[in-house]
């Protein structure tokens, strides 16, 4: 009889933990689990020439994610896709003459859209 109560009660709580453990949170999660690809809206009058997108953890700006060839005119949108998981990015954007600006610790899964210039979103 007891061991006959014992099964009963570890399948209840594998059955129960399985449940917790599949179920998904409300909203994009600050640091990971989101989806952190955003559009940079050019709404400055210069030319971008360069954007460089990097997790906040690291240290480095990595590649212009623009390419070579690519820029973001004035009243002009571009969309950057990031691979699912980590929210919180380091955005550089440098325009036309070099003159450049940043965010840091940029939540992009609640915050899919950068306004240029950036100190204009700051403001809102």
């Amino acid at each position: 009889m007891i061991r006959r109560a014992m099964i009963a009660l570890c399948l209840t709580v594998g059955i129960a933990g399985a449940a917790l453990a599949q179920k998904s949170p409300s909203g994009p999660a600050p640091s990971g689990g989101g989806n952190p690809s955003f559009r940079l809206e050019n709404r400055a009058p210069n030319v971008v020439n360069n954007v460089y997108i990097s997790l906040s953890a690291t240290q480095n700006w990595g590649p212009d994610r623009l390419g070579a060839n690519e820029v973001v005119q004035p009243g002009a949108t571009r969309a950057f896709n990031l691979p699912v998981g980590d929210c919180m990015y380091d955005i550089r954007v440098v325009y036309q003459g070099g003159v450049g600006e940043e965010r840091r610790r940029l939540n992009t899964c609640t915050n899919n859209v950068v306004l240029l210039p950036m100190s204009a979103q700051r403001a809102q």
